[in-house]
């Protein structure tokens, strides 16, 4: 009987080679694609906003009469008619961080009245604040002897001084800078422009 020693030797060879080879990895599984960026409304937050680009806005009384800004600094002004003389209101915008702050402002106009008794106009003016729409506004009033101010022409002669004149003003914060309106005249005029003056406060508007 023919014997053949090589054939068991190959077939542990073979096997040997099969149990060495490592079985070839899974492939990965694919990675879903990224769904697209869409913001979600999460209760309590608010998203970041762009900066504003809207503007105040109100209604101008009926019987007050709009003129041309004498000057570039004033966005509005009107002539207010009254029983001793007409009075006028002037608008100022110089934009975001711009004009003064609101005691600034008020110590100035204050300053431009002075007192028969000689106190300080601030002792004798009225201040208060409202919210208009989500704006703060600081409404002001004082009377007395008007020495001028503004912002007069350099090298001009300075404003004569008005006896029994009176201010009526508005400071109105928004997101873009403070709005002034400033309204000046004889004092029975401004206690007759009272009523539409508040009026135009509360038809203060940004957007």
């Amino acid at each position: 009987m023919t014997q053949h020693p090589a054939l068991p030797l190959l077939a542990l060879l073979s096997l040997a080679a099969c149990r060495n080879v490592a079985p070839e990895p899974p492939a990965p599984p694919a990675q879903a694609s990224a769904p697209a960026t869409r913001a979600a409304a999460v209760p309590g937050v608010t998203p970041h906003a762009a900066p504003h680009t809207g503007t105040l806005r109100w209604t101008d009384p009926a019987s007050w009469r709009r003129g041309s800004p004498s000057s570039a600094m004033r966005k509005a002004q009107y002539v207010v008619p009254g029983p001793d003389g007409e009075g006028e209101l002037t608008v100022f915008w110089f934009g975001a961080g711009m004009g003064g702050s609101i005691e600034n402002n008020l110590s100035r106009w204050y300053g431009q009245f002075a007192q028969p008794d000689g106190r300080p106009s601030a002792s004798v003016a009225t201040r208060e604040t409202r919210t208009v729409r989500g704006l703060n506004v600081t409404i002001t009033r004082v009377q007395g002897r008007f020495a001028g101010g503004g912002m007069g022409t350099p090298g001009s002669a300075p404003e004569p001084a008005r006896h029994n004149y009176a201010l009526l003003a508005a400071i109105v914060e928004t997101p873009n800078g403070p709005w002034f309106f400033k309204l000046t005249g004889p004092r029975s005029t401004l206690a007759g422009a009272a009523p539409a003056f508040d009026d135009l406060v509360a038809s203060f508007d940004f957007r």
